[in-house]
Formats: C-alpha cells, sequence, structure tokens
C-alpha cells in the first residue's frame, strides 16, 4: 500500500460514515425497535483534478494499477483540510492497554502531560481510521481513555502504534470502473467512489 502518486490532487472530498445499525417500525402500532450490530465503516467520494495532460496521464495509470477494488492504498486524512488534533500533542501516542476486536473503549499512553486528545479528533490505528466520539481527562500517568467510532477491527496490544498527528485511511475504490470527464475549457477531473478497505 502507498499514497497515490504526488500528480494526484484532491478537489473534493466526501466522508460518510456507515453503521450496520437499523431501526424498524411496527405498522400497527408504530412502536420502533433499535438493532445494532456493531459494525461501522467509511465510505467517501473523492474527486481527483488534473491541471494538464501529464498529470492527468499519471492519475490515469494509478487508478488502472489498483486493478479497480482489488487494490488498496492510503489517504492521508489532511486531503480533506483536517488540520490535526484540536489538542496539545507533542508526539503519536501508543495503546496503554490491550482491548479486544470489536471494543469501542481505548486506552492511549501520552508523550508528556501537556497531551490530551478530544473529541473529534481522528486517529488511526493498525492502517484504520477512526474518530473520536468520547474522551476522559489524562491521568496522572499520561493515559488517556477514548471512545472510538468505528469500534475496533482487530486486537490491539500494548505499545501497538497510533498516527494521530497524520491520521490516514486505508482505500479502495468501491467498484470497477473509473472515468475520466474533460471540459471544453481543458479541465480533467475524475469522481471515484470509495470504500474503506479492511
Amino acid at each position: 500500500m502507498a499514497f497515490p502518486p504526488e500528480a494526484v490532487r484532491i478537489a473534493g472530498f466526501t466522508l460518510r460514515q456507515v453503521t450496520s445499525s437499523i431501526r424498524t417500525q411496527s405498522p400497527y402500532s408504530f412502536a420502533q425497535t433499535a438493532y445494532d450490530f456493531m459494525g461501522g465503516t467509511w465510505a467517501a467520494e473523492l474527486t481527483l483534478a488534473a491541471f494538464d495532460a501529464r498529470e492527468s496521464a499519471a492519475i490515469s495509470a494509478w487508478l488502472a494499477s489498483l486493478n479497480g477494488p482489488a487494490g488498496r492504498f492510503e489517504l492521508d486524512m489532511a486531503a480533506m483540510e483536517y488540520e490535526g488534533p484540536q489538542g496539545t500533542i507533542t508526539a503519536d501516542p501508543v495503546v496503554a492497554v490491550a482491548a479486544n476486536a470489536r471494543a469501542q473503549t481505548l486506552v492511549l499512553q501520552l508523550a508528556t502531560a501537556a497531551d490530551t486528545i478530544t473529541v473529534g479528533d481522528y486517529l488511526t490505528l493498525d492502517g484504520h481510521l477512526h474518530i473520536v466520539t468520547g474522551a476522559e481527562a489524562p491521568t496522572a500517568a499520561f493515559r488517556q481513555t477514548l471512545t472510538l467510532w468505528p469500534r475496533l477491527r482487530a486486537p490491539v496490544a500494548p505499545g501497538d502504534p497510533v498516527a494521530l498527528r497524520a491520521p490516514y485511511g486505508t482505500w479502495a475504490l468501491a467498484g470497477p470502473e473509473t472515468a475520466l470527464a474533460v471540459s471544453q475549457a481543458r479541465v480533467r477531473t475524475r469522481t471515484v467512489q470509495l470504500v474503506e478497505a479492511l
């Protein structure tokens, strides 16, 4: 896996959160029941722009190399103008306490007493993107307990690295087709649908 080539310029990025929960309603009493199947994943739409034919060709070659949804690549969250953690982070944290797959809670070891992670921050663990939905205050031992979405994809162990200062997601094309659009003004764009590669 690798990040896209330098020629790939992102003109637009739409990030979607997809859950496996549903709400059903009785057609007779209108009583509702919610079901949480504990699944969550990311989906995205990416609009790529090329300024000239050379860049357009580089983008075409990169997209072709992905072989449709078979290929995987990493995309830096800065692509969607995410400016990094809202709190103070002097160094990327590590996992402090082991957690099982599908866990929502994660305890991280921060580098200094000044470090703190806040709700709305993104982080990457084992190549998977998560958003912080709950954050307790850091302890005197520089540990912070977080609630994440989506749930952990795999078990984590103490010392596992966490990318917080430059989070990224692992993606694949959502389908087997990509298309190039060229306007009369010779503006070359591509819009591709992405799914989180697990």
